[in-house]
């Protein structure tokens, strides 16, 4: 088996010398050595050592964390520092850095040889764990099934190739958005059912869903997901594939190529917004958005209590949906882009986050 290579940088002569005696009575082979952190750069682009044992405090321009730094940045090698007694804010400097290890002065042999050993097992161990990210991360990018990700709450948290190219959405364009703005209104209501289901099981039916395309086309998708849970088991995101062919959606109700002159005969049904529990605009359907005259990128952000002509009929709605889960139907007054009030009826319920949490409250909106 071929010997580690270990650098030792240190501006103490004695202790250098002490510390390539002891590593060749273990096994390792000393490739270098620096007294500076200039020189420990240097002599690691050349020599690319398996490990570096790092003196702290380092006489010259550059100490022993600055090097450690460019070292981790430039060549991915590990490093473990030697050090005495220090005080706090050099420690908190060496913490950022991400060292492997430390070796306190006065070392012993058995410390040495096990700090290195553990040093080069999780160095080896975050590499093969960064390669294996990096092999998914390409899988999923560049498969050629369209795959999304999306939270607790139905917001995109990632696109890949396949997705973006049928549906003409960038990643930037969608992620972070309630997936429901990018719905038919006719889906609006299955796909708030499907987020509710998903936080009991980990495996759904499959569901379809009309999708508008940014070009404004509405094209039926099957997807079928599942969850992924945390370190505790806990809710964290969503993961769905398209598992059938899409076609042209039928043209229903709420069509997207309807013009402001005709939204006084529009039905509210499938007019959806979404809002955190303390009342800020997550997401709103393209039918809600045509209905107002704003457009959803100006409203998600806003304070619902903006939007309706009453403050404290929001207030009143928002603590019955999120002490009770549910929002009997009650009139609402929006505000219209014009100015004049949209006279609706609304209803609700709430979607729970992680450990049963409020997470998000969903409003439905009608003529009265």
């Amino acid at each position: 088996m071929r010997k580690r290579i270990v650098m030792v940088v240190e501006d103490e002569l004695i202790v250098a010398e002490d510390l390539t005696h002891w590593l060749a009575s273990l096994g390792y082979t000393v490739g270098a050595r620096a007294a500076t952190g200039q020189q420990a750069v240097q002599r690691c682009e050349a020599t690319r050592p398996d490990l570096v044992l790092m003196d702290i405090l380092l006489h010259g321009d550059m100490d022993g964390i600055q090097a450690a730094e460019i070292i981790r940045q430039r060549f991915d090698i590990p490093v473990v520092y030697i050090t005495a007694s220090s005080d706090d804010a050099t420690l908190s400097r060496a913490k950022v850095t991400e060292p492997f290890g430390y070796i306190l002065k006065p070392f012993d042999e058995r410390g040495l040889y096990s700090t290195i050993e553990m040093a080069l097992y999780k160095h080896q161990s975050e590499k093969q764990i960064r390669n294996s990210e990096e092999r998914f991360r390409l899988l999923y990018e560049n498969a050629p099934v369209a795959f999304q990700s999306l939270d607790a709450d139905g917001h995109l948290l990632q696109v890949n190739k396949a997705w973006q190219e049928l549906f003409g959405y960038t990643q930037e364009e969608v992620n972070g958005h309630w997936f429901g703005e990018f719905l038919a209104p006719n889906s609006t209501e299955r796909f708030i059912a499907a987020c509710t289901q998903f936080r009991h099981s980990p495996i759904t039916d499959s569901i379809t869903l009309d999708v508008i395309a940014r070009n404004g086309m509405r094209v039926s998708a099957t997807f079928k997901g599942s969850i992924a849970v945390d370190h505790r088991g806990m809710f964290e995101m969503t993961q769905c594939v398209l598992e059938s062919r899409l076609h042209p959606a039928a043209d229903t109700t709420g069509s997207v190529g309807t013009s402001a002159d005709n939204v006084s005969g529009l039905s509210l049904r499938g007019a959806w917004l979404l809002t955190s529990p303390d009342g800020v605009i997550l997401g709103i359907t393209p039918v809600l958005e045509l209905l107002l005259g704003i457009p959803a990128d100006r409203l998600c952000g806003m304070m619902f209590h903006d939007l309706c002509t009453s403050a404290t009929h929001v207030t009143e709605l928002l603590a019955q949906l999120t002490s009770t889960g549910t929002l009997d139907t009650r009139p609402l007054a929006l505000r219209h882009a014009g100015g004049d009030p949209l006279n609706t009826t609304v209803t609700g319920f709430l979607l729970h986050g992680q450990g049963g949490m409020a997470g998000s409250c969903c409003l439905y909106l009608r003529k009265p």
